[in-house]
């Protein structure tokens, strides 16, 4: 997937995502969580389409069937390509799986669950883990003998794939917590009321106001990390053409400083964030302090460090070669 293709779908991944947190406030009934999606709204749809007489429930059963018959169909298609693994047997339990998500979709009255409100989540959950589960075994399994050119390009398709959780991160997962306590802070703390002598006003907006600045810190690693994975996927292409062009080294090089930077921001802000909120804390209803140990992310750093230094001298041995040569 070329650089354009993935901004552009990243960019409507953005889009519904602000859309879904937006709806997920204001229609909560039918968009109720992420993970629910599209098995929610295809419920509502078929219960509707089944109460509006005999063809109209056939036709809603007929669909349901279909539906859930999408992952055997697709391991028919493999099987008639001769592409099919031993993992991909999986898919005949994820067609079971959704028959009974769809089902539960479209009665969401015969949920019985001991939290309430949990059924669309655990449902969702447990559809999507089964399901990049099979995908991640399937890819380990397809790329455990491939060649070089091979590996970089499943690593070139993973790093696109890991952008896509990462803006998930920002406008699903991160956008979604801010409006969900900018909504608890309100209406748990609508009594609280200050007096300066002559008027009596409510004072969350220092809240309000480090709710956001926490939102700002939180999908910063998640923006700086996406600038990362195109860095990787630009030195992925330089070293395909050439791993001992200058460029390739260049690019390695710029790619383990801005790692290095990135992870000094993302300590100083959370260290600094503590800071702050400890200054404010008189004022603020509602905290959140984060003590970071980013052990993987500094592993991943070295690694990144060690990696920019082999092309380095990979490229002075070559050179070395062809003046000796």
């Amino acid at each position: 997937m070329k650089e354009k293709h993935l901004l552009t779908l990243l960019s409507i991944e953005a889009a519904a995502c602000v859309l879904f947190c937006i709806l997920q406030r204001s229609v909560s009934g039918f968009f109720s969580t992420i993970v629910a999606f599209p098995f929610e709204q295809l419920g509502v749809g078929l219960r509707a389409l089944s109460l509006s007489g005999g063809a109209g429930n056939a036709a809603a059963i007929l669909f349901y069937v279909l539906l859930s018959l999408i992952p055997a169909g697709i391991w028919l298609i493999l099987k008639k390509k001769q592409k099919t693994m031993p993992i991909d047997f999986t898919l005949f339990l994820l067609s079971v799986l959704l028959f009974v998500v769809l089902y539960y979709m479209i009665n969401p009255g015969l949920m019985d669950f001991a939290v309430p409100g949990t059924g669309k989540w655990s449902l969702g959950s447990t559809f999507y883990s089964v399901l990049l589960g099979y995908l991640l075994i399937r890819a380990l399994l397809k790329y455990r003998n491939a060649g070089a050119k091979k590996l970089q390009e499943g690593l070139w398709l993973l790093l696109g794939a890991v952008n896509i959780v990462l803006v998930y991160g920002i406008f699903g997962q991160e956008l979604g917590s801010l409006l969900l306590n900018l909504e608890t802070v309100q209406k748990g703390n609508t009594g609280i009321t200050l007096s300066d002598g002559f008027f009596a006003y409510s004072d969350l907006n220092t809240t309000y106001l480090f709710l956001f600045l926490r939102f700002v810190i939180r999908i910063l690693p998640y923006v700086l990390n996406i600038i990362i994975v195109f860095l990787a996927r630009r030195l992925l292409t330089a070293m395909r053409e050439d791993l001992y062009r200058e460029e390739s080294v260049k690019t390695a090089d710029k790619l383990a400083r801005f790692c290095m930077w990135t992870l000094i921001v993302t300590i100083g802000l959370d260290a600094g964030f503590n800071l702050l909120q400890l200054f404010f804390q008189r004022q603020l209803y509602q905290m959140d302090y984060v003590v970071t140990v980013p052990v993987f992310s500094l592993a991943f750093v070295l690694a990144v460090l060690l990696f920019a230094r082999y092309i380095r001298e990979m490229q002075r041995l070559k050179a070395d070669n062809d003046l000796f040569i």
